[in-house]
């Protein structure tokens, strides 16, 4: 008899409606019946549409208000609005994001590249985010140790970079 699967949720902040009341174990449990449901495949639709009865486990974690989730829904386009606009300077270089994330006290919001290059703050931050994705990225794909080993050399010199600056803003 194959052992029970523990759910818990991955570390940090979990950014999910209701986290404070939620119960991995449930929502796991939710989510791998769907997925043998779907023949091994679990998609965010099945998802939803599972959670629109109010007797299931998934649905206090989604916003059934559609005033709301609308909303939410516009904020998530306009974020995707942001991501989507390139700058090309007519030179033969590749065009590049426009506009960058960058975490702040109030959230996250998104500046100009120049902006970005001429602030040693933002290129800080800006690289701390780098390594918080490198390590994602080793966690998600630490199966693959060829890929993180890879990645490993990324997060060594993103680090190397970001105390460089700090040595720099320092003197």
């Amino acid at each position: 008899m194959t052992p029970a699967i523990r759910y818990v949720f991955k570390d940090g902040p979990v950014a999910i409606k209701g986290a404070k009341g939620a119960d991995p174990q449930k929502i796991g449990e939710a989510l791998a019946a769907l997925s043998d449901a779907g023949g091994g495949h679990l998609t965010p639709s099945a998802v939803v549409d599972s959670a629109r009865d109010a007797e299931s486990p998934l649905h206090p974690h989604f916003d059934w208000d559609d005033a709301v989730a609308a909303e939410k829904w516009r904020i998530e386009q306009a974020s995707y609005l942001i991501r989507c606009i390139v700058a090309d300077d007519g030179s033969n270089n590749e065009p590049v994001r426009a506009f960058l994330s960058i975490a702040d006290k109030g959230g996250t919001s998104y500046r100009t590249v120049e902006d970005v290059r001429s602030s040693v703050d933002l290129q800080q931050r800006l690289l701390a985010a780098a390594e918080r994705d490198l390590e994602a990225f080793t966690a998600r794909y630490r199966a693959l140790k060829e890929i993180c080993a890879i990645v490993e050399k990324a997060k060594v010199a993103v680090k190397a970079k970001r105390t460089n600056n700090e040595t720099r803003a320092a003197a």
